[in-house]
């Protein structure tokens, strides 16, 4: 325990003493790519989870809410909470919970008893990427903390990539509970890790916790109609890939067969594209301004919504393939936009509210996935609903860029007459 203790000290400080930027960086989107794939992990084998737990279809699609409810009633706490008492003082009893969580699914004999499971553990693991928040605002300079945003914002596809394949390699090997265990000694590690990183002396404020504290916290920054434009984004590109993934098992079992294989390369392919379109913002962002990632990102949603209205005018099939490339679209517009719009959105609060606002965005994000899994719950196997969903999702987006700008025309104006 020592050797591993010391080894994980080893990726927090370097040679010279100081905080390795780049290996904290690398450490915090490992922990995010494992708190974030014990979503979509057990997705390949949903339906013999149903059998084996004795429960429907739709009743294991919503265990997936049930680990958002989770999530955001987790970070709706953690916020206000880090302010007051530090990152340290809140990550490693949420961790700990978060393990008993992943422990308790890997030995449930109901969905009952999964369902509840899946919340504790959400709870707990929700912290991660708030805590994420904190640590690259303490770390890294302005100029930097674009870059690193990107790379964070890898975490939700890449866990949504390997983890259906590590899910159906794993269930091929023994059974769908071993999955929760492996993720359970990875979250060890992420304890290790903030139990080694450097607690900032002077980041435990002198305010107390109350509701009413929590309260103004949240209006304060509700109020900003930036932050509220920029917070949603993230959650719709989640919520209309959601609706895709999830609804996954049933498209492939009508086309393709059940094999769990088929159905995560059937759900990574738009991911693929994600990372890819990740690595060319980043390298977009490092060398010209923000705006234009902005405006790529614009771009592709239009690009998108042409080709559904090409589908529709020629009255074409709704085929899975139609759909994959309508998903490969989305997914390549969202890694201009998504990174883009969390750094706007945090950057609208004062500092004091950074924590809320990290807080909030996941939480609206939470939201809007829960609302479109829900739908997908509804219609599974009905691609012709899907699609219409997977478009609002992205029409609602175009509409909010939109928005966000006649705003700052409509704040200029009133700034020339001043």
């Amino acid at each position: 325990m020592r050797n591993f203790i010391a080894t994980v000290r080893h990726l927090v400080w370097n040679k010279n003493q100081k905080i390795s930027r780049r290996n904290v960086t690398f450490f915090l989107l490992f922990l995010n790519v494992v708190t974030s794939a014990a979503v979509s992990i057990y997705i390949p084998c949903l339906k013999q989870m149903a059998v084996d737990l004795k429960t429907t279809n739709a009743v294991m699609q919503m265990t997936i809410v049930a680990h958002l409810i989770g999530e955001f009633s987790g970070r709706a706490l953690c916020g206000p909470l880090i302010d007051i008492y530090g990152t340290r003082a809140i990550i490693l009893p949420s961790l700990v919970m978060s393990v008993f969580g992943h422990l308790g699914c890997m030995v449930s004999g109901s969905a009952e008893m999964f369902m509840v499971m899946r919340f504790i553990q959400a709870a707990g693991s929700s912290v991660v990427y708030v805590v994420s928040q904190s640590v690259i605002n303490e770390v890294f300079n302005e100029k930097e903390k674009t870059s690193v945003m990107g790379i964070l914002e890898l975490y939700q596809p890449i866990a949504w990539i390997l983890s259906p394949f590590v899910g159906s390699i794993l269930a091929e090997i023994s059974n769908w509970r071993i999955s929760f265990l492996v993720l359970m000694i990875a979250q060890l590690a992420g304890i290790v890790f903030f139990w080694v990183y450097p607690t900032n002396r002077s980041e435990k404020s002198s305010k107390t916790f109350s509701t009413a504290a929590l309260f103004r916290d949240y209006a304060y920054i509700l109020k900003n109609s930036s932050f509220l434009i920029y917070a949603l984004i993230p959650g719709l590109f989640a919520g209309g890939y959601m609706i895709f993934a999830t609804s996954s098992p049933f498209i492939c079992s009508k086309f393709f067969g059940n094999n769990s294989a088929d159905v995560a390369l059937f759900a990574a392919v738009p991911l693929f594209f994600y990372v890819i379109a990740t690595f060319a913002y980043r390298f977009i962002v490092s060398r010209f301004e923000v705006a234009v990632s902005r405006r790529i990102g614009t771009s592709i949603y239009v690009v998108f919504g042409l080709y559904l209205t090409y589908l529709v005018m020629h009255k074409s099939p709704w085929t899975p393939n139609a759909l994959l490339a309508l998903m490969c679209l989305q997914c390549s517009g969202s890694a201009f936009l998504v990174p883009v719009s969390i750094l706007k959105a945090l950057q609208s609060t004062a500092s004091r509210s950074m924590s809320v606002g990290a807080s909030t965005v996941v939480i609206f994000r939470n939201i809007i996935m829960s609302i479109c899994i829900t739908l997908g719950a509804k219609f599974s196997g009905s691609i012709t609903t899907i699609m219409s969903c997977v478009f609002m999702t992205v029409a609602t987006v175009l509409v909010l860029i939109t928005t966000r700008k006649i705003i700052r025309t409509h704040d200029n104006r009133k700034q020339r007459k001043k």
